[in-house]
């Protein structure tokens, strides 16, 4: 059986994802998922297409839907900048008893698209000992480059 036609559209369009060594989520402005790249389906469970990432993944607080670490990201970032990558982070649970931090390095998309793409979220583990700032860094960087390949695909 063949995937709907905005589905594959949406899969060509972000397949460019998959080469990124980190986690890679296309998100609707509802949060929905449209695209999740080949490291991120370890996330993820096999039917993502069009559900919330809250529904999908085994969020620590399950009313995060209610306060959203990554739309705050975006709403407390400066009202006189229009924020090229954001920071922000989100706790998984993996497991019984195990859970992940994830650095986000947060990517807002301008304008209403046909895939109805509104940000691409570059997900990393964050470890224990992991200097904050210089992780911080490293991730908007990484994230930075993701977001001028995706400019340069416009343009």
């Amino acid at each position: 059986m063949h995937d709907p036609p905005l589905r594959d559209e949406t899969a060509l369009r972000w397949h460019f994802l998959d080469e990124e060594g980190d986690a890679c989520v296309v998100v609707s402005e509802r949060m929905e998922l449209v695209y999740v790249n080949q490291p991120a389906r370890a996330f993820v469970p096999k039917e993502w297409f069009g559900k919330r990432c809250f529904e999908v993944w085994p969020v620590a607080d399950g009313t995060c839907a209610f306060h959203c670490p990554k739309i705050e990201a975006l709403n407390e970032a400066p009202a006189a900048t229009s924020p090229d990558v954001v920071y922000c982070e989100e706790t998984l649970y993996t497991g019984q008893l195990d859970r992940v931090v994830l650095g986000i390095g947060l990517i807002p998309l301008d304008a209403p698209r046909a895939d109805r793409a509104r940000a691409i979220f570059v997900l990393r583990a964050k470890g224990e000992d992991a200097d904050h700032a210089q992780f911080e860094a490293q991730l908007l960087q990484d994230a930075a480059r993701v977001r001028a390949r995706i400019l340069a695909d416009v343009g």
